[in-house]
């Protein structure tokens, strides 16, 4: 199966050999950062080499982030392609510079170079570095208002934290290590317990952006995810229609847009060449003030400001590209 799977990888991509193999004494313990087409694909410490497979046509091979040295290269299946990576001594800065190979020369430089890092993959592999997808939460609100009493003498509350989200978002990350995000959210929630004969609801847009911190844990295909950021609560409505109770109304209640914040820690695994999925804990607090009423106005205070912290289990998918 394994080689199967080579032999169908050397058929489809081209493989592509970068090694180092630099004779000084100065910046030996240096890690080359090698990056395709923008994306994080490997680093090269002295004496070590790397290989992967790409598609046919042509990428952008690039070291280092700053002082870069940068290549265009034009690939076509089934072919090997050799890529010394080295500091130009011969001038007076000692630039990074990458050099084409032929495969004999290369041959004979790496029986001197051990692997320091094992790692065949697909260009499918690489470490994407954008990602789209769809976010579900269940919410535990900590702030449960008392809206009505039911002929059984029980009090239905309405948690103005949420009783779920759904939502859509974007990602990007900077580097192995640090990201950003931000996402399209709908809060929603309502009564409970629940009423046959009327509703109250509680919903509101959100536009979250969140920096982060990323740990990778395992060959970078899990990565735990720490971030906090801010939360634009717009168009937060409060729909009652109790008309059929005991001193019941028919309403809608808007309240101000609000700025609130939260915290993130997630924990992400790759489940394919190109999805993602994460699951995790997400605290979250705002506070939302009363601005009108259609008929009615909040005789209470509890109603007038209202918190809406809790804390919510988030279930995300991502398609990475």
């Amino acid at each position: 199966m394994i080689s199967l799977a080579g032999m169908n990888a050397q058929t489809k991509y081209a493989k592509i050999v970068v090694y180092r193999n630099e004779d000084v004494t100065t910046k030996a313990v240096e890690e080359y950062k090698i990056y395709v087409d923008d994306n994080l694909t490997t680093s090269l410490k002295n004496y070590s080499t790397d290989e992967f497979y790409m598609p046919e046509g042509s990428f952008r091979l690039r070291v280092n982030d700053e002082s870069p040295a940068t290549l265009t290269v034009k690939c076509a299946k089934g072919n090997n392609y050799y890529f010394k990576v080295y500091r130009n001594l011969s001038l007076p800065n000692k630039p990074l510079a990458i050099a084409a190979v032929d495969s004999v020369t290369a041959v004979k430089e790496m029986r001197y170079v051990k692997k320091f890092v094992t790692r065949k993959t697909e260009a499918s592999n690489m470490g994407y570095q954008n990602a789209i997808g769809i976010v579900l939460e269940p919410v535990w609100g900590f702030n449960n208002v008392g809206m009505l009493s039911t002929t059984t003498g029980t009090e239905a509350k309405l948690n103005f934290g949420g009783n779920g989200i759904i939502g859509i978002g974007y990602s990007h990350e900077f580097s192995d290590n640090f990201g950003w995000s931000v996402e399209l959210q709908d809060l929603f929630s309502s009564l409970t317990p629940q009423i046959t004969n009327g509703s109250v609801d509680f919903n509101t847009g959100i536009i979250s952006t969140t920096p982060y911190l990323r740990i990778p844990i395992f060959k970078h295909k899990q990565n735990i995810k720490i971030g906090a950021g801010l939360d634009y609560h717009f168009n937060p409505v409060l729909s009652s229609d109790t008309e059929k109770l005991l001193n019941g109304i028919k309403d809608e209640w808007t309240y101000n847009d609000a700025l609130g914040y939260h915290i993130i820690l997630f924990f992400e695994t790759m489940v394919g060449k190109r999805l993602k999925i994460h699951t995790g804990l997400k605290y979250s607090d705002v506070q939302y003030t009363f601005a009108s009423g259609k008929k009615y106005h909040p005789t209470s205070d509890e109603l007038t400001t209202i918190r809406g912290n809790s804390m919510a289990v988030s279930l995300g998918l991502e398609y990475c590209f």
